[in-house]
C-alpha cells in the first residue's frame, strides 16, 4: 500500500467517536484536541495522561481524520510494543480496541505490523500502522533508515513520550522530518530534568481521573519515628522527629535511612498494615517495592518473609526466563510482594498492585511519578466505589520523598507555573546506583540502631477537592460538548468518591507485627547466598575483573571456572567461618550465627580483596620472572 491508499482509509472510514459512550472522556477530548492542534500547526505536540486513562485506545483513534499516510507507533520497550500491537490487532476481535469499544467493525484494516528482528520491508508495506520499540532505530548503521525513505511515515505516535528528547528519538524525528509527531506521557519531565519535546496538545489531570473513577484514589502513608538512634564515625546520636525531618535534606542521611534494616522493617510493617486494609475488599491485592540495589532488594525480601508474606526480587541480572517466571507468579497471585530494582516501570500493568513501598530516596519527580503509576490502575474496575479501588504509597519520612508527593499533588493546580518553577528550581537529577558497579564497600557509613514508631502520618491526594470543585469539573465536561451521564458521571457519584479523600494530615497508629523466631531465622538464611554474591561483585569491581573471566582460575584451583563463581565460593566459606561452622553444616546454624555471617560481609570483602591482590601480584611476579 502507498500513502495515498492509507490516507483514504484513515479519512474515509466511518468511526464512532464523539457519541460513543464506551470511550472515556480523555480519549474523546484528547482526540478532538489533536485534530484541532494539527489544523493550526504541524509542530510536534504531546498529550499528558495519567496511567489507566486508556492511552493506547487514544493512540488507536488518532490516525482517523489525521494521518495522510502510514503511521509509526514507537514504544520504549518490548512489553509496551506488544501491548500496543495486541490492542490494535484486528485479527483478534476478542481484544481489539476498535471492536471492544464499538469504534467501528474492521474489515480491510487497519493492518498492523511489528518491527522485530525477522521483519522486513514487505511487512511494513502491507501495514497501515507499524509498531516498533525504539531500539529498532538505534545504531549508526541502522537497517531501517537504509530501507525506509524519509517520507515513509506521515504520522509518528510516541508512547511514554518523556523519552522523546533522547538522541535516538531525535534522530528518528529528524529522519522522518515530514511526519507529524504526537507523544503521550504521564509526566512531561524526564529524570535528567529535560522536558518532553513539543507543545502540549491536551492534559488530563490526576485529580479529575480519580474523581471520575478512571484511576484509584491514593493516599500516602509515612513512617514517622518519635526518636531515631544511629551511629556514624564512632559516635552515637539520638534524633527527635523534628531533627529527622531537618536532617533528611542531606543525601547521606536519606541514604542511611534507605539502607537501614531497622527503618526498612518499619516500612515493611506499615505496608503490611495497608495491604491488610485493602484486602478487606475481597479482591487479590499485592505490594510493589522499590529498592536501591539488588543486595538491598534481597534484604527487603527477607524482611517480608519474616512476617509471612511471599516475596520475590526481580532485577536486570536475572535471565529473561527467570523474570518472566516471576512476573507470571505475580500475575497469578502466587506472590504477595514484588521487590524490584528499576525493572517494573513503564508498560508493566497489574491492577492488583495496591500498595507501593518506597525503600529508596528518589532524586527527581519523574521516576517517582512513574513508580506511583504502578498502583493507580483499578484493582476492581467493575466496582465504581472508591473503597474497592483504594491504594496506598508507603514510605519513611527520613527518605525525603515527601517533597515529591507534594509536587505530585500540585500537578493539577496550575501546570505551566508549576513546571516553570520546577525546571528553574535547580533540583538535582535522578541518580541511581548501577548494579553493574556496586559500591566498593559493604560497610555502612551510618547504622540505625533503633527507632520508636508509634504512628504513621497519612495524607490523601484529593484532600483539597470539595463540592464546588466537583461541580466545576462537571461544568468543564459540559462546556467541552460532552454529557457527563454518557460517562456514567453524576455529582452524587463523584461526591461519594470524595468521601475517601483524607484530611490534609491525620495520624494513624503503627502496626505492631509479630515475627516467629523460626521465621526470623529463615529470613536471615535467605540473605546468605545473595550476600555472598554481593561480596563477590564488590571484589570483582575493585580489581576491574570480568565476572565471567578466568583471571582467578589458576590462583584458586578447584574453586570454579570463572572469577565470580570462585569469589562466591570463597565468600561462602568465609561466611561459614564467621558462623563457626564447617561446610555443609549451615542447616544447623542459629539465628545469631547467621546474623554474625551477614554482619561480617564488609570484613569478608576486605579480606578477599587482600587475598586476591596477593594472588594476582604473585602470579604477575612469576610471569615476569619467566619472561
Amino acid at each position: 500500500m502507498d500513502n495515498a491508499e492509507i490516507q483514504e482509509f484513515f479519512y474515509g472510514t466511518k468511526v464512532n467517536i464523539f457519541t460513543n459512550s464506551a470511550l472515556r472522556e480523555p480519549q474523546v477530548a484528547g482526540y478532538q484536541a489533536t485534530l484541532d492542534y494539527f489544523s493550526r500547526t504541524s509542530e510536534p505536540g504531546y498529550i499528558q495522561l495519567p496511567v489507566g486513562t486508556r492511552k493506547t485506545g487514544l493512540m488507536g483513534l488518532t490516525p482517523f481524520g489525521l494521518a495522510a499516510g502510514r503511521v509509526l507507533i514507537v514504544t520504549p520497550n518490548l512489553v509496551i510494543r506488544q501491548t500496543v500491537y495486541d490492542a490494535l490487532d484486528i485479527s483478534r476481535p476478542d481484544r481489539c480496541f476498535y471492536v471492544l469499544r464499538g469504534v467501528f467493525q474492521p474489515v480491510n484494516g487497519p493492518y498492523v505490523s511489528m518491527l522485530k528482528p525477522n521483519a522486513n520491508i514487505h511487512d511494513c508495506d502491507s501495514a497501515h500502522i507499524v509498531v516498533a520499540n525504539i531500539q529498532q532505530f538505534s545504531g549508526s548503521n541502522n537497517r531501517w533508515y537504509e530501507r525506509l525513505p524519509s517520507d515513509y511515515f506521515a504520522l509518528i505516535l510516541v508512547d511514554e513520550g518523556h523519552h522523546n528528547v533522547a538522541e535516538t528519538w531525535r534522530r528518528l524525528f529528524t529522519y522522518f522530518t515530514s511526519a507529524r509527531v504526537v507523544s503521550y506521557t504521564g509526566t512531561p519531565l524526564r529524570a535528567d530534568g529535560q522536558i518532553v519535546s513539543g507543545n502540549r496538545i491536551y492534559h488530563y489531570g490526576y485529580t479529575r481521573a480519580m474523581l471520575l473513577g478512571f484511576i484509584s484514589p491514593i493516599e500516602a502513608v509515612y513512617v514517622a519515628p518519635e526518636t531515631l538512634t544511629f551511629t556514624m564515625a564512632g559516635e552515637t546520636r539520638t534524633y527527635s522527629l523534628p531533627q529527622v525531618l531537618e536532617m533528611r535534606e542531606h543525601d547521606w542521611f536519606s541514604r542511611g535511612i534507605a539502607l537501614s534494616d531497622v527503618c526498612n522493617r518499619s516500612i515493611v510493617k506499615a505496608t503490611i498494615r495497608q495491604l491488610l486494609e485493602v484486602r478487606q475488599q475481597g479482591t487479590p491485592r499485592q505490594i510493589i517495592a522499590a529498592a536501591c540495589s539488588i543486595r538491598h532488594a534481597n534484604q527487603i525480601r527477607a524482611l517480608y518473609h519474616e512476617l509471612n508474606l511471599r516475596a520475590e526480587v526481580i532485577h536486570s541480572k536475572q535471565t529473561e526466563e527467570e523474570q518472566e517466571t516471576i512476573k507470571l507468579a505475580l500475575s497469578n497471585g502466587l506472590i504477595d510482594v514484588i521487590v524490584h530494582v528499576q525493572m517494573l516501570g513503564e508498560g508493566f500493568d497489574l491492577g492488583t498492585l495496591s500498595v507501593a513501598a518506597v525503600f529508596r530516596p528518589f532524586r527527581s519527580l519523574s521516576p517517582y511519578i512513574q513508580f506511583v503509576g504502578r498502583i493507580l490502575r483499578l484493582a476492581n474496575p467493575a466496582n465504581p466505589l472508591p473503597m474497592a479501588n483504594r491504594v496506598f504509597l508507603v514510605s519513611h519520612v527520613g527518605l525525603n520523598d515527601e517533597r515529591w508527593w507534594a509536587d505530585f499533588t500540585n500537578f493539577d493546580k496550575d501546570d505551566q507555573q508549576f513546571f516553570a518553577a520546577y525546571l528553574g528550581s535547580g533540583e538535582e537529577n535522578e541518580v541511581s546506583e548501577s548494579e553493574n558497579s556496586p559500591r566498593l564497600t559493604l560497610r555502612p557509613f551510618m547504622r540505625v540502631l533503633n527507632e520508636s514508631v508509634e504512628r504513621y502520618i497519612q495524607r490523601g491526594f484529593l484532600k483539597e477537592v470539595d463540592q464546588a470543585g466537583v461541580q466545576m469539573i462537571l461544568l468543564e465536561i459540559r462546556n467541552a460538548g460532552f454529557d457527563p451521564l454518557e460517562f456514567g458521571l453524576t455529582e452524587e457519584v463523584m461526591l461519594r468518591r470524595l468521601q475517601m479523600a483524607a484530611a490534609a494530615q491525620r495520624e494513624v497508629p503503627s502496626y505492631q507485627a509479630i515475627a516467629q523466631p523460626q521465621k526470623r531465622k529463615e529470613a536471615l538464611r535467605l540473605r546468605l547466598m545473595p550476600e555472598a554474591r554481593a561480596i563477590a561483585d564488590t571484589v570483582v569491581n575493585r580489581f576491574n575483573l570480568s565476572h565471567g573471566g578466568g583471571d582467578l582460575v589458576k590462583a584458586f584451583p578447584g574453586r570454579g571456572q570463572n572469577n565470580v563463581v570462585i569469589l562466591i565460593a570463597l565468600a561462602s566459606a568465609a561466611q561459614n567461618k564467621a558462623m563457626g561452622m564447617d561446610s555443609g553444616e549451615r542447616d544447623e546454624a542459629s539465628e545469631a550465627q547467621i546474623q554474625a555471617a551477614i554482619d561480617a560481609s564488609a570484613d569478608i570483602a576486605d579480606t578477599l580483596s587482600a587475598l586476591v591482590r596477593s594472588k594476582l601480584g604473585t602470579r604477575r611476579r612469576q610471569s615476569n620472572g619467566k619472561a
